[in-house]
């Protein structure tokens, strides 16, 4: 799995974990607070009239009030921080449905590179270059290209995006193996090349739906060739 989402999946459980612990212990709290309270009112109404007896009456009903307030505070703050805990824990969830693992952004990457050089190698030799050295460069580029989509969708991410990226690894990895079995064949055939450029060109679509969907910056891709 991949270290970004690994620690993204234990934070997940932390908080989400965390956060219902401190809940739990909130709510006791707020129990012997009601508690505290009901022993209060049973003490202020046996009042006694000895003095002795009800000074230390009123220490009892003073550390009974300190403490019943005590819980409620603790009670109060465990609740609010739970829920903070819990909110944080939702964030990290939202962040996996919806975000490329590391592994799942470099496997795209590369298949974006690699489709712009085979694209290239394309051209080159239409405009001339020799088509063993362009037969090699082909497959050597193919081969890393089927490599590249052999990438799965990161299982934590929303279903819907799973089947989008798997379907967009499948295409390319299908377009590496049969351009690196069939690299020579390509060139020395009009029709097998514009078949081929067809095929790049509905990898470069299932790429683009994968770039709007996780808000891929491909400016940025562009800059790095």
């Amino acid at each position: 799995m991949n270290l970004n989402m690994s620690i993204l999946d234990l934070t997940f459980i932390g908080l989400l974990s965390l956060g219902i612990l401190l809940f739990l212990l909130g709510i006791l709290f707020l129990f012997l607070n009601a508690a505290s309270r009901r022993s209060l009112k049973k003490l202020k109404a046996k009042r006694p009239k000895n003095k002795k007896k009800r000074k230390r009456w009123q220490r009892i009903c003073k550390k009974t009030e300190q403490t019943k307030k005590r819980r409620l505070r603790n009670g109060i703050l465990l609740i609010v921080l739970s829920l903070l805990l819990g909110g944080s824990a939702s964030y990290a969830r939202y962040y996996q449905l919806t975000s490329l693992s590391s592994s799942n952004s470099a496997a795209l990457a590369k298949s974006y590179y690699l489709i712009g050089e085979i694209e290239g190698q394309l051209e080159s030799y239409n405009n001339g270059a020799s088509i063993e050295k362009t037969t090699k460069n082909i497959r050597d580029l193919s081969q890393q290209l089927a490599g590249a989509g052999t990438e799965m969708a990161y299982v934590g991410m929303a279903v819907d995006g799973q089947r989008l990226v798997n379907r967009h690894f499948n295409l390319v990895k299908n377009l590496g193996i049969n351009l690196n079995a069939q690299a020579r064949e390509i060139l020395e055939n009009q029709e097998e090349m514009t078949n081929y450029l067809s095929d790049i060109e509905k990898v470069k679509a299932s790429q683009q739906e994968v770039f709007k969907k996780y808000q891929v910056n491909e400016s940025a891709l562009q800059q790095k060739k």
